[in-house]
């Protein structure tokens, strides 16, 4: 997937404590013709970045010293900066575990990357953030991107599945497969 050319003007926040990390996903951006980059490494200098500057996306890192990338992400998804409200927020998390996956989703981050992963990981979930954006949602408990993903298009019906699979469940004759199945 490449970025259309619009896209590639966004400017870009990569916030990475490690600098192996912060150099390879600088390389898979330029590669990918994104040129607005800024570069940060520890909280101080995040902050000062986020109050200051708009951004069409934040790649933050979770392990950040002296940073909750949860807490910022509730931070910056209240408004109280004026700055980067709607911004894309992509977590690049050391954890994967499902309560670290729904905190940051309810927290309002666009996009959940799991260390290790690859450029064509990051780059696809960037791209789809930039490109096809959620609608922004600001409501009591939650503000940030539509947590709901799923059909697109409700006049698609999704492939169906064999009555006797195992993996299904049968409801008003439809087969449905259950997400954790898979």
């Amino acid at each position: 997937m490449r970025p259309s050319p619009q896209t590639r003007t966004v400017s870009i926040l990569l916030a990475e404590s490690n600098p192996q990390i912060r150099t390879a996903v600088r390389s898979m951006l330029l590669h990918y013709e994104f040129s607005n980059i800024t570069e940060v490494s520890d909280s101080r200098v995040f902050m000062d970045s986020i109050r200051s500057t708009p951004y069409g996306v934040i790649l933050l890192d979770s392990g950040i010293a002296n940073l909750d990338a949860v807490a910022i992400t509730r931070f910056i998804r209240s408004g109280k900066m004026g700055l980067n409200r709607t911004a894309a927020i992509i977590l690049l998390a050391h954890r994967s575990d499902l309560a670290f996956v729904y905190e940051a989703r309810d927290a309002g981050v666009t996009e959940f990357v799991a260390k290790p992963f690859s450029s064509a990981v990051l780059m696809t979930r960037l791209i789809s953030a930039l490109e096809r954006p959620r609608p922004f949602i600001a409501a009591d408990g939650y503000t940030g991107p539509c947590r709901r993903v799923g059909r697109l298009h409700p006049d698609i019906e999704p492939p169906k599945q064999r009555i006797d699979d195992p993996l299904t469940m049968r409801h008003e004759d439809v087969a449905v497969i259950p997400r954790h199945a898979s």
